[in-house]
C-alpha cells in the first residue's frame, strides 16, 4: 500500500511544482538595462498629478540634472533630479544600481525649496512602470497574504492576468480593471505581504515595497505591456516652504527561468543587502525563552540560571509584556488574565514584581551568558496611563480607549529615542521588541487637513525609520524585534532594520496549531529569509514544525516549575538538532510540495547551501495523512556529484548521486501520524 501512496505524493509534487530546478544563476544585464532606461528617462517611472496635469505631461518642461557615482564594490547610486523652476518644487529620485545581483532600488524625496506652498500634489507613485509582453503571451502575479491572526497566515496565491493556455477562461486584467493588492489599516503587512512576483513566462521581476504604513499595487495589461503602479494609498497634499518627504522604496530584481529562482536570488539579496547588521555582520536570529513579564524577578533570574546551569544554548531569555505599570502582582499571571494592556503609557516596572527595577536581571542573564528581550509598545497609549498626562502634545486621537503617539512630532520622537536609549543601556537588554497593538489610519485620517492629506503618514512612518536608525546607532550591539500584533510590518524597510521574531498572534492561544506554523514558514520564508517560529510544548513533531533560523519556546503556561514540563535531555536534543541545521536556513528554499492547510497533508521543503554544498530536508505528516512515504525531487543539487544523507534520529546514512536525487527523488518514510523526517546531506 506505501508504494502506491508513494507513487501518488510523487505525482503531486512533480505536477504543483514543475518549475523546481536547480538555481542556474542570474544574468544582470536586463536590471542594468532598466536603471539605464529609467535613469535617462524624463519621468516616465513614476507618477502623480499636479492640479489636474498628470506629471508625464509637465515633467519634460522642467529642468533636469543627473549625476551617479560608486557606493562600493556591489553599489552604484544614481541621482535623477526634476526641478520645476517657478515654484521652487523639486522632485529627486535616489536610485541604487546592484552589481552583485540583477536588482535595481529606488525612492523618490520630493522638496519644496520655494518661498510659498507648492500646489496639491496627489496619487504620488514611486512605480507607474510597464514591461514589454505581447497581448497572447501569458503573464501572473505570485503574492502572499499578509498576517492577521489567521490560520492561512502568509498563505501564497498566483493570479494570471489575462487568458493563456494554462487558463483560457481567466478574465482580461486591464487599465480599468487592474488586479489590486494593499495593505489594511495602516501596518505594511497587515492583509497582504508587500512582496510579489511579476511571472512574465521565460522571465520576471521579483518587487518589494519599502513602506511601514499603508500600500497598494495594482497589475494590469495592455496590447503591448504588463504595467505596474503603486505606492501610498492617500496623497492629496501641499507642501510648506522648506518641507521635505519622502515616498516608499521600490526594489526590483530580474530573474530568468523559473520563477523558484526569482524567490531565491531575493532571499540572497536580502540576506546580504537588507539584513540587520551588528558590528558588520549580519544579525543571527536568537533563539528566545519567551516568558509572560508579569512574574516575579526571583523567578525570571531562576529561569536564566536554569538555562545556563544546564547549559541550553538559548541565545536570551524573552520578558514579554506585563512587566510595567501598577497591575496588581500576583502568582500564575498571564497575557489573559492580568490588566496589562491598560498601563501601556505608564512605562516603569511594575514595583511589586520588580522592586528595584530591571537592572538585577539583566546583569543576571549577562553573568549567565544570556541576552535580554524586552516587551514595548510605545506607539500605542491607553487613556489615563501616565504619558497622557505628561505629554498629551506628543498625541494623536483618541480614538476609543488609544492614543497614537506621534512619531511624525520631532521633539516626541527625541524624547522617546531618549528614553528607550536609557532604559535599553541602564538595563543591558539586547533585543528590543517593539509591538503595535492596533490600527494607526484612524488617527492619520483625523489628523490630515483637506491639503493635506497623506502627511500624519508620511511623518510618522519616516519618524518610525529616524527612530530605530537612532537606537542602532546609539546602542550598536542591539537586535530590533519587529512584532505588530504579529508579523503586521513586514516589508523591506522595516526588516532592514529588524527582524520579526513572532510573525503570527495565532500562536498566542495555548494550544495554536502546528498546521499554521508550518504554513507560516513555507508562505512568509519563500520571500523574507529572516523570522521565527514558536513552540510550546515538549513534542518533536512541534518543535520541527518550528524550525528556522531563529525560535521561541513559549513557557507562559509552565512557567512555575518549567523542569516539570520539559526536560533537559529533551531541550538538548531538540536544540542540539537545531545548531546542527540552522545554518542551512539561509540558503534557498524550496518547497517539496504544494502550500495546503489540510490535516490530511504533508508538509515538506528542502534549504540548500550550494556554497557549501551542503542542506537538509524536512517532511512533515500531519495527523490525519494516510499517506505512510513521499519521494520528493531535489534541487539546486550538482547532477555529477555523489552526496551522503544521514537520518537525524536514525544515524543511518546512505550515499546517491546527485542525478538520482534531482531525477528520482528521495524516499521519505514516516510512520507516525503526526511525525516527521529530518534529513542533512553533503557533497562528497
Amino acid at each position: 500500500m506505501s508504494g502506491v501512496l508513494i507513487l501518488v505524493l510523487a505525482a503531486i509534487t512533480q505536477e504543483a511544482y514543475p518549475e523546481m530546478a536547480g538555481s542556474t544563476g542570474h544574468d544582470k544585464e536586463p536590471a542594468k538595462q532598466l536603471a539605464n532606461e529609467i535613469f535617462n528617462a524624463e519621468g516616465t517611472f513614476f507618477s502623480f498629478l499636479s492640479g489636474e496635469k498628470k506629471s508625464a505631461e509637465i515633467i519634460p518642461t522642467w529642468k533636469t540634472e543627473r549625476s551617479e557615482k560608486s557606493l562600493d564594490e556591489n553599489r552604484k547610486q544614481l541621482i535623477l533630479t526634476f526641478a520645476e523652476p517657478q515654484s521652487g518644487l523639486v522632485i529627486q529620485g535616489e536610485a541604487i544600481q546592484y552589481t552583485d545581483f540583477p536588482a535595481i532600488e529606488w525612492v523618490f524625496k520630493i522638496r519644496n525649496e520655494g518661498k510659498e506652498p507648492t500646489p496639491i500634489l496627489e496619487n504620488i507613485l514611486p512605480i507607474d512602470l510597464g514591461f514589454p509582453l505581447s497581448r497572447e503571451k501569458k503573464a501572473k502575479v505570485r503574492y502572499a497574504n499578509g498576517s492577521e491572526c489567521r490560520l492561512d497566515d502568509f498563505a501564497p496565491f498566483v493570479m494570471s492576468l489575462g487568458p493563456n493556455e494554462d487558463d483560457p477562461q481567466a478574465g482580461w486584467i486591464g487599465e480599468k480593471n487592474p488586479f489590486r493588492l494593499e495593505s489594511k489599516g495602516g501596518r505594511s503587512s497587515c492583509g497582504r505581504l508587500p512582496f510579489f512576483n511579476l511571472d512574465l513566462g521565460t522571465h520576471g521581476w521579483m518587487v518589494a515595497m519599502g513602506w511601514t504604513g499603508d500600500w497598494f499595487m495594482e497589475f494590469y495589461r495592455t496590447e503591448a505591456e504588463v504595467r505596474m503602479r503603486g505606492g501610498m494609498k492617500k496623497t492629496h497634499l501641499s507642501l510648506h516652504p522648506g518641507e521635505e518627504i519622502r515616498t516608499p522604496r521600490i526594489l526590483l530584481l530580474h530573474w530568468d527561468n523559473q520563477p523558484i529562482e526569482g524567490h531565491n536570488q531575493l532571499r540572497q539579496f536580502l540576506l546580504k543587502h537588507h539584513s540587520p547588521q551588528i558590528n558588520g555582520k549580519r544579525a543571527e536570529v536568537p533563539i528566545g525563552l519567551a516568558t509572560w513579564g508579569g512574574n516575579y524577578i526571583k523567578n525570571h533570574i531562576e529561569h536564566g540560571k536554569w538555562l545556563a546551569d544546564n547549559q541550553l544554548p538559548f541565545d536570551l531569555l524573552w520578558v514579554d509584556a506585563g512587566w510595567f505599570g501598577n497591575d496588581e502582582a500576583k502568582e500564575g499571571a498571564n497575557v489573559f488574565n492580568s490588566q496589562w494592556g491598560a498601563f501601556v503609557g505608564d512605562w516603569h516596572p511594575n514595583p511589586g514584581y520588580f522592586p528595584d527595577g530591571l537592572a538585577p536581571l539583566g546583569n543576571s542573564l549577562k553573568q549567565n551568558g544570556l541576552g535580554f528581550l524586552l516587551w514595548l509598545e510605545p506607539e500605542r497609549v491607553f487613556k489615563g496611563t501616565s504619558w497622557t498626562r505628561d505629554h498629551p502634545d506628543y498625541l494623536l486621537g483618541p480614538v476609543g480607549d488609544n492614543c497614537l503617539f506621534n512619531l511624525g512630532n520631532p521633539e516626541a520622537r527625541r524624547m522617546l529615542a531618549d528614553f528607550l536609549a536609557d532604559l535599553i543601556q541602564k538595563n543591558g537588554l539586547t533585543c528590543y521588541r517593539q509591538d503595535f497593538n492596533m490600527d494607526p489610519r484612524p488617527f492619520w485620517d483625523a489628523a490630515d487637513a483637506p491639503d493635506r492629506i497623506g502627511m500624519a503618514e508620511i511623518n510618522h512612518i519616516t519618524g518610525l525609520y529616524a527612530l530605530w536608525d537612532e537606537l542602532l546607532e546609539r546602542c550598536p550591539n542591539l537586535l530590533i524585534d519587529n512584532c505588530s500584533s504579529g508579523g503586521r510590518r513586514i516589508d523591506l524597510e522595516s526588516i532592514s532594520r529588524s527582524i520579526p521574531l513572532w510573525r503570527s498572534d495565532v500562536q498566542c492561544w495555548p494550544g495554536f496549531g502546528t498546521t499554521a506554523m508550518q504554513g507560516q514558514t513555507h508562505g512568509l520564508g519563500s520571500w523574507v529569509p529572516l523570522s521565527s517560529g514558536c513552540c510550546d510544548r515538549e513534542d518533536t513533531y512541534v518543535f520541527r514544525s518550528a524550525l528556522g533560523p531563529g525560535m521561541v519556546l513559549i513557557m507562559y503556561e509552565f512557567e512555575k516549575n518549567i523542569q516539570k514540563h520539559f526536560s533537559v535531555e529533551w531541550f538538548k536534543d531538540m536544540l542540539g538538532q537545531m545548531q546542527h541545521v540552522r545554518p542551512y536556513f539561509t540558503g534557498d528554499f524550496y518547497p517539496l510540495l504544494s502550500f495546503s492547510l489540510a490535516e490530511d497533508a504533508w508538509s515538506a521543503w528542502q534549504f540548500n547551501r550550494p556554497d557549501l554544498n551542503e542542506g537538509m530536508i524536512l517532511a512533515l505528516r500531519r495527523p490525519k495523512s494516510p499517506f505512510s512515504a513521499m519521494q520528493p525531487h531535489l534541487s539546486g543539487l550538482d547532477p555529477n556529484g555523489k552526496y551522503e544523507l544521514e537520518d537525524i534520529d536514525t544515524g543511518a546514512k546512505m550515499q546517491v548521486q546527485g542525478k538520482d536525487l534531482l531525477e528520482t527523488g528521495v524516499q521519505l518514510q514516516i510512520d507516525n501520524q503526526p511525525g516527521s523526517k529530518l534529513l542533512v546531506y553533503r557533497k562528497i
